[in-house]
């Protein structure tokens, strides 16, 4: 049992590494590219303090997962993995709130677009009709 928590915990604290690596490698992207559009480089910033919350949780379930055995089975055992789920579903939350986060930037991105397109095809159409109106002038 002693290996199986101790694997867990390994693992735990390999993927809270790796995350905060690829944490770190957006912040420096984002320092390097300062053309970016204020708005996307807000949004890649706050993703980060968002996602660097779930990895320190993350590294806080390892913590508590490696000294589990410690804990002596009676009420503290309930209440000492009452806390670790607590803790995991504080981690749903975050990803909850950073899926919405996400989407909430694509769409408003995608309505950008939308009104750009909208705005060439009005463009494209007076000068189509200018076009026109001056071809039929010229034929008069």
């Amino acid at each position: 049992m002693l290996f199986a928590t101790s694997l867990l915990a390994f693992v735990l604290t390999l993927v809270s590494w790796m995350m905060h690596t690829h944490h770190q490698q957006t912040v420096k992207v984002v320092e390097r590219h300062p053309e970016w559009d204020p708005r996307k480089r807000e949004y890649l910033l706050a993703q980060v303090r968002r996602r660097k919350k779930v990895t320190y949780t993350l590294m806080l379930i390892a913590i508590a997962v490696l000294i589990s055995p410690a804990i002596p089975h009676n009420a503290a055992f309930i209440a000492y993995w009452a806390i670790v789920l607590l803790l995991v579903l504080w981690m749903v939350v975050l990803a909850g709130i950073d899926g919405f986060a996400t989407k909430s930037y694509i769409l408003s991105l995608r309505d950008e677009r939308i009104a750009s397109r909208r705005a060439l095809e009005e463009e494209v159409k007076r000068l189509r009709e200018e076009n026109r109106s001056a071809s039929s002038s010229v034929e008069e």
